[in-house]
């Protein structure tokens, strides 16, 4: 399951240090303070605070670096929300939540220290959450999305069926049940109430009516193309 005030580019000490910074960047991407029309050009180093949206142009890619050494990159053509941006430096507590408007998203998450964590990515019909993984989250042109793990676990669920979608105002973090057993040969769970744990080396897809597959596993080779290698490279620098 899944998921950022001010102006755009405010300082650290502005919005109390728990902004997200640029780390990498490929190409252009711009940032939108909350209602903006006008976007600011993003350079590495640039703040992200919450309820900015990200916007990543063609053939360029991004990541940005949460408060608690958490890394999201998005792909060229992505758009992201800030929606939920909070870390405890003393006691490590941290709620991150972003909305993923399109486009593809890669994260590796540092693990959670405290019950009351959560760092969670919101699409329009699922919401992914984790406890310390890696994964990655694809939103089409249709609203479909798919969610791929590739270390630890991530639960997905479809959000509240009164949620407003992503790019208006996602829903709170919430607590959710375990995975809801899906007798065979069924393979798409209704849309009223799903929820699944996806292990590592699973994925489950999302159609654009809010149905869900069961979680399957994938091909490590089939599945390595440029942009996941290209991730896979940068999470070898990402020491937690």
């Amino acid at each position: 399951m899944f998921i950022l005030f001010g102006t755009a580019g405010v300082s650290a000490a502005e919005s109390g240090g728990i902004d997200a910074v640029v780390k990498v960047i490929q190409g252009t991407a711009r940032v939108y303070a909350d209602g903006a029309t006008l976007g600011t050009p993003l350079k590495k180093g640039s703040h992200v605070a919450k309820d900015h949206e990200i916007a990543v142009a063609a053939k360029s890619r991004l990541e940005v670096q949460f408060p608690d050494g958490t890394v999201i990159r998005l792909a060229e053509n992505s758009r992201l929300k800030m929606k939920g941006l909070e870390f405890n430096k003393q006691n490590g507590k941290k709620n991150f939540y972003v909305g993923l408007l399109a486009g593809r998203l890669w994260a590796k998450v540092k693990k959670l220290t405290t019950p009351d964590s959560s760092v969670e990515v919101a699409t329009v019909n699922a919401v992914a959450g984790v406890r310390g993984t890696v994964f990655r989250v694809n939103v089409d042109e249709d609203k479909s999305a798919l969610v791929k793990v590739y270390d630890g676990s991530v639960y997905v669920a479809n959000p509240p069926r009164d949620a407003a979608h992503p790019n208006d105002s996602i829903t709170a973090p919430r607590e959710v049940a375990g995975p809801h057993a899906v007798p065979p040969p069924v393979h798409e769970v209704s849309m009223e109430e799903w929820t699944f744990i996806v292990k590592a080396m699973q994925q489950v897809s999302i159609s654009p009516q809010g149905f869900a597959s069961k979680p399957q596993d994938f091909d490590s080779r089939a599945d390595a193309d440029e942009w996941v290698v290209w991730n896979q490279e940068l999470d070898k620098k990402v020491s937690f």
